[in-house]
């Protein structure tokens, strides 16, 4: 094994990214630490502070205690890097390795080294120390156990993490694969409901679930680092059996499982949904659909946004006290109108590459480009909205009232609007290269992940805020205060597409110089 000069590419790694701190990924970097310290801050408040803790040590309650923080950190690490791709993206390809002296092995090292030692991972691995830290300091753990504790538990969370990214990405590259990554997601949401509503009918049962747990890596990780040293063989074992499946499932790439047509369709579903914008705009915004619906990203995100909507609706709207899940609805229903498309909506002309010339040699006006690129956007987010209200209708067990129905509409009518419009501003003014055929990683620029994390931060908190300060605002006695922000949105969306489309074609030199990787 070729130790020191995989070093030297570790190194290399890190020369480039101080080299960058202070554009794009030292910026998003510092963004998201504010982000993550800002939600912990208010877990931690919420939950009573080094109050609680010390009270939790101080009852014999520390392992409980540590197994909940632990499991709370694990499954969080994996969501959040695979949805926002931090610590998920090959830093090397395959290909650029291949010119290094390097074994197979070698270069595979390099790759897993380098995203694990990713500057988004060590905000987990903060946490975690911060945990062993504080048991050390309240007399319920050894220090050096307790740091070999989390560290291993450190590199399980990153094996776990890694091996849901290759399953998703093998899985939405198979044909079939986007529904049984909606039949697993779907599951996984509904599974806290049917699992609350069991416990509470059978409080016995929680304690036997909890119990059930004991060789999983958050519980086998708070008992060792309490100073049990029968845990340790399990996290061992964990850490083996998921880097063996990584690494077996990396060797494997998926199989096309049919061949892919070449037939060319004119007058197809998705033009004839183009040729509503009219003649001048249907042949753009039917080739903008095309583009949006091929990308495994997309697809797999549109499945995602409803499962993953249904999740945050019954995990926030629980710990409201009065209409909790109708209020947090408000705000999940307009993330289901652009996590789906948020990624090219936010940078429409950073996946073209080379197409982006031919834009310009068209004879029409280049700004009916951008155009039809958000109206595909707003077409595809546009039409989860009825399926997001169906589901509300169908699932939740509240009375139907149709106060409740067009209090939803509004407020996903005003979300995809109003994301929709400030993704015009970024594609112009903070645009990135990035790959179109990639499933993982976050290739977004600056603006697009503080557009894209700020407005769900936005969404989740904002109608708990508005039922805190103003009650009145989301009660459905008042349903038509909410009538007029959509009307809002829509103005606030076709000026800010009447001032971007002329300005495209002003930016394009800087547009291209970003596509083309000049700058």
């Amino acid at each position: 094994m070729n130790i020191p000069l995989i070093l030297q590419l570790l190194q290399l790694r890190y020369k480039l990214l101080w080299a960058k701190t202070r554009s794009r990924n030292g910026r998003i970097a510092l963004f998201l630490t504010g982000y993550l310290l800002i939600v912990l801050l208010m877990v931690f408040l919420g939950m009573g502070g080094i109050g609680a803790a010390i009270v939790a040590v101080r009852s014999g309650k520390a392992e409980q205690m540590a197994q909940a923080v632990l499991s709370g950190i694990f499954f969080q690490a994996i969501l959040s890097t695979n949805i926002l791709g931090f610590g998920m993206s090959a830093v090397f390809s395959e290909t650029e390795l291949r010119r290094y002296p390097l074994s197979a092995a070698d270069r595979r090292l390099a790759r897993h080294l380098a995203s694990i030692l990713d500057p988004f991972w060590f905000l987990f691995l903060a946490l975690e120390l911060g945990l062993a830290v504080g048991l050390y300091v309240l007399g319920a753990a050894s220090f050096w156990i307790a740091i070999l504790a989390v560290l291993l538990f450190f590199l399980c969370n990153y094996f776990a993490a890694r091996l849901v990214a290759v399953i998703i990405e093998q899985l939405v590259k198979r044909k079939g694969g986007s529904g049984m990554l909606l039949a697993v997601v779907m599951g996984l949401a509904i599974l806290p409901g049917t699992a609350a509503a069991v416990f509470k009918k059978n409080p016995q049962l929680a304690s036997q679930v909890v119990a059930a747990l004991w060789p999983t890596p958050p519980f086998a990780a708070a008992h060792f680092l309490l100073g049990n040293f029968g845990a340790l063989p399990i996290l061992l074992a964990w850490i083996a059996g998921l880097g063996a499946l990584v690494l077996y499932l990396e060797k494997r790439p998926p199989q096309r499982q049919s061949a892919a047509s070449v037939k060319i369709a004119w007058d197809g579903p998705l033009d004839r949904i183009g040729a509503l914008y009219g003649p001048r705009l249907g042949p753009f915004v039917s080739h903008w659909l095309r583009f949006y619906l091929r990308n495994a990203r997309v697809r797999t995100f549109v499945v995602l946004a409803l499962p993953l909507a249904g999740f945050l609706t019954y995990s926030t709207g629980s710990q409201l006290k009065s209409d909790g899940f109708f209020v947090a609805a408000l705000g999940t229903i307009a993330m289901t109108t652009f996590l789906g498309t948020s990624r090219l909506a936010v940078n429409q002309f950073g996946y073209s590459g080379g197409a982006f010339r031919r834009y310009f040699l068209l004879p029409t006006d280049p700004g009916d480009t951008l155009r039809a690129a958000s109206f595909a956007a707003i077409t595809i987010g546009a039409s989860v909205l009825p399926v997001a209200l169906l589901l509300w209708i169908a699932l939740v067990p509240l009375p139907f009232d149709p106060r409740r129905a067009v209090m939803l509409l509004a407020s996903g009518i005003t979300g995809l609007f109003l994301f929709n419009a400030a993704g015009l501003w970024v594609t112009l003014f903070n645009p990135r290269k990035g790959n179109y055929n990639s499933s993982l990683g976050n290739d977004l620029s600056l603006g697009g992940n503080v557009m894209l994390i700020g407005s769900m931060l936005v969404a989740l908190l904002f109608p708990r805020v508005l039922a805190r300060l103003y009650p009145a605002a989301v009660s459905p006695a008042n349903w038509w205060l909410l009538v007029p922000v959509p009307a809002i949105a829509i103005a606030i969306y076709a000026v800010s597409l009447r001032l971007a489309a002329p300005l495209f074609k002003v930016r394009r030199e800087t547009l291209l110089a970003v596509i083309e990787g000049r700058n």
